[in-house]
């Protein structure tokens, strides 16, 4: 075999020690580093969830207060009656005498059976009001308790042209409210 030359000695000797810093770097210094580069990630991620529970946890009690307050209004949110008919007899009442306050008439009324959730009673009626009259019954309804959810309304003024004015008017309106069970 022939002598290296000093020069060569020197470029494989190079070789040597970079391939040696680079595999030192791969297997021992990358993987070190890479792990607290992950650990100080993981870390600072840690510490935000733990600043967010801590801000849900100083909330709870807050919480409870409006739950046990929602608690307390529960009844102004539902109508009670032991079942879902006389429920549903109680909304068309309240329904034809808010109508008959404001000076309206009402024409039909009846249960709605489709699309209504369970505990729930809807009723549709048809009215003829003014337009003042539908005010004051829409007002009435959203704001006397117990409290209903005005699911549809359609006003139809078809004896504007004979009439030549808006009123009176042919409305249709759908209304529900959950039921509280009481005996």
């Amino acid at each position: 075999m022939n002598q290296l030359s000093p020069r060569e000695r020197r470029l494989i000797a190079v070789g040597i020690l970079v391939a040696a810093i680079v595999v030192a770097w791969m297997g021992i210094i990358s993987p070190l580093a890479g792990g607290f580069l992950d650990r100080a990630a993981e870390r600072e991620m840690l510490l935000k969830m733990y600043a967010s529970d801590q801000r849900v946890l100083a909330g709870i009690s807050v919480w409870r207060m409006q739950a046990d307050a929602q608690k307390q209004s529960a009844d102004q949110f539902a109508i009670a009656a032991p079942s879902d008919a006389l429920a549903s007899q109680a909304l068309k009442t309240r329904l034809g005498k808010i109508a008959a306050d404001a000076g309206g008439s009402l024409q039909t009324v009846g249960d709605v059976q489709t699309g209504v959730p369970s505990g729930w009673v809807r009723v549709r009626a048809d009215l003829q009001l003014t337009h003042m009259q539908l005010y004051k019954c829409l007002t009435r309804l959203t704001s006397e308790a117990p409290y209903v959810v005005v699911e549809y309304v359609s006003v139809a003024a078809d004896r504007a042209l004979q009439t030549g004015h808006l009123e009176p008017m042919a409305v249709r309106i759908e209304i529900s409210a959950p039921v509280a069970r009481s005996s």
